[in-house]
């Protein structure tokens, strides 16, 4: 508490004004400059203060230092500087804040004083001493680096400001890998949109040309490479010490109560207090802190406005007196020892004993006005938070109006309860409500309540809705309740039941949810599936807002501190913790890859710090078994290096839903298909009872199973599944559906042994022989509709997983004929056989060709494949019209097949360095692989439409 000695006597204070101004005369929020890194710039950092009439400044020192959880207060001062001229006065913190106030803001406007929060006072060893306090230690280093760049750094030799620079990039960016600046990309994002001023001073930028910096920062930077954040400091303090001695203070002073003896009173942790004369430079010493027994100063006469300071130092025969130049400077001495001598005696009163010119209030009055206060602490608002915190009154709700019920997950602050919310003129409404754990403290109550002031900006469909708070202990935030739970654990159970289209579908809805916030100016920051929440089936959206930040005028926010998730974060923001919309996109494009991969999470097995390392390589997440082309073009365009050249959530907002739709097209042309091989498998059984025919035998993709719309081999479980289902259908036409589909299994099981004992009898044949010579029947024919040998060219693979690939050998692809027909002539048989051969040609030689080589490969199997649509173009018209239809559905197929194996190709030019060049080999090997399959289902196709046709033309 402040004692009455150190207030100005001629302060009136009255029991009804308080201790101070009365109350509401002066603005009471103050600012205060101080050394805790936030996200802006160094020169803002800044908190406002909530004082009360009593409030002191140690107790605005101490709250703030709490708030940090910094334990060396004692070293703590607050200095007040005047920006239109040289005032400087440090604040006793046993002054209250309103004298202060009042004191200082009659000479001058509020704007023009500064208040700024510094370690003032250093103990012995300082630097040992702190390194045990971090938050103190990050203090002491922001606070010494900002007054180097500002009155040494233009001073020192070339060598030093390169090591002190460096050692700041390093320190600032933590999770940037030793070698990132040898990247050009890197080093220009550093140099553009941070800034090498902030790093280096103006004169080392300006003496040097740009490619000779360059070089000397990267070599420098190297030295200091490995260097963890506490190392960095330590090895500036290790560098500045000898050249800049921050923790001693020197005064222009005089020994005596006359101008005798002109000295520089050096006070610091080593020198204790000594002087300096102007002819020596041994200093001489004084006292030490401990000998100090009281502190006195005063005003000489008026006219000369010198100050006077006296200590009472043991064992001196009289005091030790010293002449200032002015009254504030001894002031600001009397404040500096009485702080070392408040430090070294670990106590809190002071050693100050002021000349007292009047009547001063009572202790007694002055401890009533401290206690009858009620806010006499210090509020804490953090700037960086103000410009989310309108008032939450709008959305407070009496918590009696909530009935909390189970607990359905937890979050960061607590757990989430499902709940109902009873509303007086609606119905009961269930919601979700997040409880926090630990709301006793402020800033754990405003980080938690951050969130909720964030959500109630937004109104989206996809984005989860605000229905209001609790701020009273403990504090509650009431939610939208998403009923389905968090996406990722959705797509794991749900995977054997959800197509592709549905997938395309929740990646649209995002990107929808983040354009949204794109317009208004925000970024999210944790973009990823477990954020996000199915409301329906058909319908996601995005939450858990903890992370986002509203970027102002700014283009990007930086983070300063705090868990983040390293496997989903663009480059730049692992390297130089910066978030943009455009970071924003590349944890989009990872999430749509959760969402294609069932809620697996990326970089599986490997360590966070390992991360950057492979995307600064060139590796991407591999393309999911099922995503088309298209859809992983787009993720990789979100996944380019440059920032610059992703696509905003607009443009991947339009895209996706391009792709959508043309998913939805093509799901509907291949269900088409299989209704088509159906009514074929009918027609040629004569009305037989016989099971409707699979689409790809047992534990063997058909081509295209990979994309979600057949039973994946992945999920051997699939089929009970689909079995338990039924159970549940009544229905006389879903009873005898569950018994074809128990037929078509047990058939499956049957063909499964059949082609096992099959591939052990298999003949080799060349692939002149196939083309020539048909290879004999097999033992057990395919069931009229089924795919031949041809189509069950995965049948010979046993990869259980789409990127193990399918290598085609040319002895697998044997092409039968599906009818009894005259195939001399047979151009359509001739170049589906041609194409085969192409297939095989490539299947052969892409392992060991480098890539130069894969585009006349491909180019090889595109010209067949154009040879034989020519032919079938050609072909058609002889065909019955009915039939058309069908077998233009087979090209398109062809041609979609031709495209996805283009694709394959490029990607795997542009990952040919790379740990992915193999498995986007084996994903062309499989595109081709489809590619084959489908032309002999065109043939298949018209061999049915002949036989159809020479069954109309025969004599009845």
């Amino acid at each position: 508490m402040a004692s009455s000695s150190y207030l100005e006597p001629s302060l009136n204070h009255s029991t009804s004004g308080g201790c101070g101004r009365p109350l509401g005369s002066m603005d009471r929020v103050l600012k205060i400059f101080h050394y805790f890194e936030t996200n802006s710039e160094p020169s803002t950092w800044a908190s406002n203060i909530r004082h009360g009439d009593a409030t002191d400044v140690r107790g605005v020192i101490q709250k703030i230092a709490e708030i940090h959880k910094m334990r060396c207060v004692s070293s703590l001062g607050l200095r007040l500087t005047h920006l239109h001229s040289d005032a400087l006065h440090w604040l006793h913190p046993d002054l209250g804040v309103s004298h202060v106030r009042e004191k200082y803001e009659k000479k001058h406007p509020q704007e023009e004083w500064r208040y700024e929060l510094r370690i003032r006072y250093f103990p012995k060893g300082y630097i040992s001493h702190f390194s045990e306090d971090k938050p103190s230690l990050n203090y002491l280093y922001h606070q010494v680096k900002s007054d180097y760049m500002k009155y040494i750094a233009d001073q020192v030799d070339q060598d030093i400001a390169l090591k002190i620079g460096c050692l700041e990039i390093r320190r600032f960016f933590r999770e940037m890998p030793g070698n990132a600046l040898d990247k050009k990309s890197n080093y220009e994002l550093l140099e553009k949109d941070v800034g090498l001023r902030r790093f280096f001073p103006k004169s080392l930028l300006d003496s040097l040309k740009a490619k000779s910096l360059r070089k000397q920062i990267q070599q420098t930077f190297k030295q200091f490479a490995n260097l963890n954040d506490e190392q960095s400091i330590l090895k500036f303090f290790e560098i500045i010490t000898p050249i800049y001695r921050f923790d001693k203070e020197c005064f222009k002073c005089a020994l005596g109560s006359s101008w005798v003896i002109s000295v520089d009173l050096a006070i610091g942790p080593e020198e204790g207090i000594s002087y300096l004369t102007d002819k020596g430079l041994t200093p001489t010493h004084l006292a030490n802190f401990n000998q100090v027994q009281s502190i006195q100063y005063s005003a000489l006469e008026e006219k000369d406005r010198k100050g006077m300071l006296q200590l009472n130092v043991a064992g001196a025969p009289e005091p030790l007196t010293v002449t200032t130049s002015s009254l504030t400077t001894a002031e600001n001495m009397a404040d500096l020892i009485d702080g070392y001598c408040r430090l070294v005696s670990s106590v809190s009163h002071s050693f100050i004993v002021r000349v007292q010119k009047g009547k001063v209030p009572t202790c007694s009055y002055i401890t009533s006005c401290f206690q009858g206060e009620t806010d006499d602490y210090a509020e804490i608002i953090d700037e960086e938070d103000t410009y989310t915190m309108p008032s939450t009154r709008d959305y407070e709700i009496q918590r009696d109006r909530i009935e909390l019920g189970r607990c359905i997950g937890e979050g960061q602050f607590g757990d989430v309860h499902q709940g109902v919310y009873i509303r007086t003129e609606n119905p009961p409404l269930s919601v979700a409500v997040k409880t926090c754990k630990n709301s006793t403290s402020d800033s754990v109550r405003e980080k938690f309540l951050q969130e909720a002031l964030t959500m109630r900006q937004f109104d989206h469909p996809h984005i989860v809705k605000l229905m209001g708070v609790i701020t009273e202990n403990p504090v509650w935030i009431i939610m939208e309740l998403c009923t389905l739970g968090e996406l990722r654990s959705f797509l794991q159970v749900r995977k054997y039941s959800l197509d592709l289209a549905t997938l395309i579908l929740y990646s649209y809805q995002l990107s929808t949810a983040l354009a949204y916030l794109e317009s208004k100016r925000f970024v999210h920051r944790d973009i990823a599936a477990r954020n996000v929440l199915v409301s329906t089936v058909d319908c996601v959206k995005l939450g858990d807002f903890g992370l986002s930040r509203y970027m102002e005028d700014s283009s990007y926010y930086k983070a300063s501190k705090g868990k983040l998730p390293i496997k989903w974060m663009a480059p730049e923001s692992i390297n130089f913790r910066r978030f943009t919309t455009a970071s924003d996109v590349w944890m989009f494009g990872v999430c749509m890859w959760e969402i294609l991969m069932y809620g697996i999470k990326p970089f599986q097995g490997v360590k966070n710090n390992d991360v950057i390392g492979r995307i600064e390589n060139g590796e991407r997440l591999a393309m999911p078994p099922q995503c088309p082309p298209t859809l992983y073009s787009l993720m990789t365009k979100c996944w380019s290096y440059d920032p610059s050249k992703r696509p905003r959530f607009n443009e991947l907002k339009t895209q996706l839903s391009t792709i959508l739709e043309e998913e939805k097209i093509q799901q509907e042309e291949r269900s088409r298909m299989e209704m088509r091989r159906q009514v074929t498998v009918s027609w040629d059984s004569g009305g037989s009872d016989e099971a409707p025919p699979k689409p790809s035998r047992p534990g063997y993709p058909s081509p295209r199973s990979s994309e979600g719309f057949y039973p994946s081999p992945q999920h051997p479980g699939h089929y009970q599944d689909r079995a338990l289902d039924m159970q549940l259908c009544t229905d006389p036409q879903c009873l005898l559906m569950e018994e074809q589909l128990m037929i078509q299994q047990l058939q499956m099981e049957e063909d499964q042994r059949w082609l096992e004992e099959e591939e052990r009898l298999l003949v080799t044949h060349t692939a002149h022989t196939l083309v020539e010579k048909h290879a004999a029947p097999p033992k057990k024919p395919p069931r009229p509709g089924a795919q031949s040998q041809v189509g069950s060219l995965a049948c010979l693979n046993t990869g259980d997983g789409y990127n193990d690939g399918v290598k085609l050998q040319p002895q697998e692809i044997s092409p039968p004929p599906t009818a009894n027909l005259d195939r001399s002539n047979d151009k359509v048989y001739e170049n589906v056989t041609g194409l085969v051969k192409a297939v095989i040609e490539m299947s052969s030689k892409i392992q060991p060709a480098p890539p130069e080589e894969y585009v006349p490969m491909v180019k090889d199997v595109g010209l067949a494949l154009r040879t034989l649509l020519a032919t079938v173009d050609e072909t058609l018209p002889q065909l019955p019209a009915s039939t058309h239809r069908e077998i233009e559905m087979a090209q398109k197929l062809l041609n979609s097949d031709l495209a996805e194996l283009i694709g394959k190709m490029k990607l795997a030019q542009q990952y040919v360095m790379t740990s992915l060049q193999q498995d986007y080999k084996k994903q062309m090997l499989t595109a081709a692989h489809a590619l084959a399959v489908d032309a002999k289902n065109l043939l298949d196709v018209i061999d049915q439409s002949r036989l159809k046709m020479m069954t109309h033309s025969r004599p009845h």
